[in-house]
């Protein structure tokens, strides 16, 4: 029998059997008034039909899916920035001559020019900062030899924070009529935890027959750390599949350039459309997609056949007997919750405890090189304010090295609590104990140069995204933070020295 790698490598084109097979589905489905399954085989009859090939690039948000089609373009056309940024999708076919075509829910579509100003009500932040809800789809058609020669059609998606929002929901309905997907992921975050569950429950899940990983971001860390960002994300993504090849969007050798590193992205992308028979790919991801629905309905009609079979009394027995299982696992979700909530709270007092504690050995040590300064004036404009940004960007990261273990510990918890109360299993890489939070006062010096100033605000700025909305609301870490950089600098007796030397000065 061949395997699923031979089938993707000379996969049987099933095309012919598949109409009349969609076609008695269908109306099985229809029978049992499942209008649920009956929407999925009209979506997937339709994409069986449809013409060329479809490569949707996808990933959470700001992980630089646009900034890597523009650079696969050679050209700025569409949006990005540091924020995240494309709340549409984004289709971009070739042509003879530029175009952009938007066309928003229930109204007539509207021609715009490909400049910056086209995407300002298309963004997910309007020009003050605040979110947006854009419900629209945006067609560019563009002059470009590589996108003629490839003859697909690529589309950019917004990015997925979360796997249960209106945006996450469009993407995962764009990726069942897919031929193909680039899945994005950044250097400065390798593949999340949530990035897996996507890779492996919507892409792979989808029976998509071709997929890329494309790491993003490497421009923004040191060449000597871009190897072994490459080496963990491939480790990572093998775990899932290790058909799945992984490619760096930026040289990770000196000796290549930017040039070099998106050419052999282009080049994965042409190999990956141009090898094979795509009627036959679709045809095979169709009647994978076909045995899930058919799935569903053996279920479906399993327990519909049971349930025909009991008389009056067994059905209100039935129906007792379910109602008390929902009130039970109902309760048992909310001590798991209340627990988890517990513990959150004390991992957040914790926390606190930590950094306050720290204060009293970080100001004995600023007070100790006030006083062993020649000149304070100096130190305190010039020596203080480096010090105090190296001290709290420590601070901050063992900070979050500190939650993250705990998070990762709650994990395991709530993983042997599922796995007792409703026999489900959570898998999760077990992560080794980070040692006690504390400061350093030898700090080693450290380089300020504008991209390691850049790869230490992402690195914390992804830490507190995390830790801020495991506590409460996201401004936690922030404030705590803030407040011992105020209560060093307000300190009185630090104030009364650096003012009685001024005063000597």
């Amino acid at each position: 029998m061949a395997t699923d790698r031979e089938l993707l490598q000379h996969p049987q084109n099933l095309s012919q059997n598949l109409e009349s097979w969609l076609h008695q589905c269908l109306l099985l489905a229809e029978s049992c008034s499942v209008a649920e399954i009956v929407s999925q085989l009209q979506t997937i009859t339709e994409r069986l039909r449809f013409p060329g090939f479809r490569l949707a690039v996808v990933g959470e948000f700001s992980r630089g899916k646009s900034t890597l089609l523009n650079r696969l373009l050679e050209r700025e056309l569409l949006p990005t920035g540091a924020l995240p940024t494309t709340a549409t999708l984004s289709t971009i076919t070739p042509g003879t001559e530029d175009s952009m075509v938007v066309s928003f829910d229930s109204s007539p579509e509207v021609h715009r020019a490909i400049d910056a100003a086209s995407w300002n009500d298309l963004v997910v932040t309007d020009s003050d900062g605040k979110e947006q809800e854009v419900l629209a789809e945006v067609q560019l058609t563009v002059v470009h030899p590589w996108l003629e020669a490839l003859d697909t059609e690529l589309i950019d998606t917004p990015g997925i924070e979360e796997l249960n929002t209106t945006r996450a929901a469009i993407v995962f309905d764009l990726l069942s009529q897919c031929d193909a997907t680039v899945l994005l992921v950044s250097a400065t975050l390798p593949f999340s935890m949530t990035e897996a569950v996507f890779l492996e429950q919507e892409v792979i899940g989808k029976h998509i027959p071709r997929i890329i990983v494309v790491v993003s971001k490497l421009d923004t860390i040191q060449h000597e750390q871009r190897e072994e960002v490459i080496a963990v994300t491939r480790e990572r993504i093998a775990q899932i599949s290790a058909d799945i090849p992984v490619l760096p969007s930026y040289p990770v050798d000196k000796d290549m350039n930017d040039t070099e590193a998106i050419e052999a992205v282009r080049s994965q992308i042409t190999a990956m459309v141009k090898g094979g028979n795509h009627k036959a790919w679709r045809s095979q991801q169709v009647a994978r997609q076909l045995i899930d629905i058919l799935t569903q309905l053996i279920d479906i009609g399993s327990v519909a056949i049971a349930s025909a079979k009991m008389s009056a009394a067994e059905h209100e027995q039935a129906l007792r007997k379910a109602k008390a299982a929902i009130r039970t696992t109902e309760l048992q979700w909310e001590q798991i919750r209340l627990e988890l909530d517990r513990r959150r709270l004390q991992h957040g007092q914790t926390l606190k405890e930590n950094i306050f504690s720290s204060k009293s050995t970080l100001i004995e040590v600023l007070n100790q090189e006030l006083s062993q300064t020649d000149n304070p004036k100096t130190w305190w404009e010039r020596e203080l304010p480096s010090r105090l940004r190296r001290e709290l960007f420590s601070l901050g990261q063992k900070s979050e090295e500190f939650l993250l273990q705990e998070i990762a510990d709650d994990f395991d918890w709530l993983t042997a609590e599922v796995s007792r109360t409703f026999s489900t299993q959570m898998t999760q890489q077990p992560s080794q104990k980070q040692e006690t939070l504390e400061i350093k006062p030898n700090l080693p010096q450290l380089e300020t140069s504008p991209i390691q100033r850049y790869r230490w605000l992402t690195r914390i700025g992804g830490g507190v995204a995390v830790i801020g909305s495991y506590l409460t609301g996201g401004t936690a870490v922030v404030a705590i933070a803030l407040s011992l950089g105020v209560t060093i600098l307000s300190e009185q007796f630090l104030s009364d020295q650096l003012e009685e030397q001024r005063q000597q000065v």
